[in-house]
């Protein structure tokens, strides 16, 4: 057997070369902050004192770490790729007079405090605080996404509205404002977004809000794939003025919508209004091939609703209506084919589920629907199927096109 003896003065030499390259791994992490890629109220450790500084330092794949500390700021990200990673006690609040930032990028206004366009950026670990100044900003919005793709991780999205539930009346039609994030695509690049782990409170209209939206003269337009995983959305419970959605997820004029719904819990989407202003719990419309499994979506009018589903497999969801003073109208409602509905458990409602059939607002009939293995529990009507039942009025009362995002048709701005 031959061996290969490494002699001393290489082998020397060699843990003098592997000691230099951490020493200069070290240096270069500390030198990388100094050049900008760090945010610190105080300038500390050469940082930059805001996290929008420091994004106009940064190059294309940079990596920001923002300390702990309050940052009152918006923050607009425009065709960089780039990380923001917070640190534990990372506040950033909205200014109590904030800039129309939205315009820009999608051709209607709006106030986010965070705004990320046309680029690849993860968003991790995060407070944002929209300090319920909706009232002085209009159209307040937490973490925006416009024709952009990544991540958004470990976030507190909270406080984005006006105090208390608020319908504001523009031109003599209401206007559904506060949303705790808002993903979407028009644009020719198709964006893939992954949205995990992040807890949404206390927002005036949305929780998530995401859609594709193409226009009839080029439906290649808007293609998106959203991965909703692991959140918690809770809105303000119990209210009369305006009918809260925890998320919608859904694509306009043929945009091509997919990816995955699973594992969040969803809660306090209710109001004790006439209909049409029911809460929901997850709204979807116009998707291909999603996933829509194990999430917990309590105390809302209607649980989920997957309108225009094309095999859509729902599966191993619990859903259950209002806790008190208010009715719990239905789990499920599905229009479109091929939707598969396995193992969910529906508890407390009215109907379970609600089988849109000959009905063209809702996409025609659902066809090739399975149901298979479904717990019903305190449910008046497991299944329901005819369009002309009164639980049908009502649905269709409730969510005409005008009711479904978006309230405002986003387009490029010509330059």
């Amino acid at each position: 057997m031959n061996h290969f003896i490494i002699s001393s003065p290489f082998r020397r030499g060699l843990q003098i070369a592997l000691i230099l390259l951490l020493v200069a791994a070290a240096f270069g992490s500390s030198v990388a902050y100094a050049s900008g890629l760090c945010v610190h109220p105080t300038g500390a450790g050469h940082c930059f004192t805001s996290i929008q500084a420091a994004v106009d330092a940064a190059d294309n794949g940079d990596r920001i770490i923002i300390r702990a500390g309050r940052y009152v700021e918006q923050v607009t990200i425009l065709g960089k790729d780039l990380s923001l990673i917070g640190r534990p006690g990372v506040l950033v609040q909205a200014p109590a007079d904030m800039e129309d930032t939205l315009s820009l990028v999608a051709g209607v206004e709006g106030r986010p405090i965070i705004l990320v366009a046309d680029a690849e950026v993860t968003i991790r670990d995060l407070t944002i605080d929209g300090a319920n100044s909706a009232e002085n900003n209009p159209f307040l919005e937490g973490i925006v996404f416009i024709n952009a793709g990544g991540a958004i991780q470990g976030n507190l999205v909270k406080d984005i509205g006006f105090g208390e539930p608020t319908l504001p009346i523009i031109n003599d039609e209401p206007s559904y404002q506060g949303e705790g994030m808002l993903v979407v695509n028009f644009g020719v690049t198709p964006r893939t977004v992954t949205i995990a782990e992040n807890r949404v409170v206390n927002y005036n209209s949305g929780g998530l809000t995401i859609f594709a939206q193409a226009i009839p003269e080029d439906p290649t337009l808007g293609s998106l794939t959203v991965h909703v995983v692991n959140n918690t959305i809770t809105g303000l419970g119990l209210n009369n003025v305006i009918a809260q959605w925890g998320v919608f997820f859904g694509g306009y004029e043929s945009a091509e919508m997919t990816g995955t719904l699973k594992g969040n819990r969803i809660r306090d989407q209710i109001t004790t209004a006439d209909y049409p202003l029911p809460g929901v719990g997850i709204a979807t419309l116009s998707t291909s091939s999603v996933e829509i499994s194990q999430n917990v979506i309590e105390n809302v009018n209607i649980g989920l609703t997957a309108h225009r589903a094309l095999g859509a497999s729902i599966m191993r969801n619990y859903i259950a209506g209002p806790k008190r003073d208010a009715i719990g109208f239905a789990g499920l409602l599905v229009s479109g084919s091929d939707t598969q509905v396995v193992r969910n458990w529906f508890k407390k409602l009215e109907t379970g589920v609600l089988l849109l059939i000959d009905d063209p607002e809702f996409g025609g009939s659902a066809l090739n629907t399975a149901l298979n293995e479904n717990r019903f529990e305190n449910v008046t009507v497991d299944v329901m199927t005819s369009p002309g039942a009164p639980v049908m009025a009502m649905a269709r009362a409730a969510e005409t096109p005008s009711q479904w995002p978006p309230y405002r048709f986003f387009y490029q701005p010509q330059k």
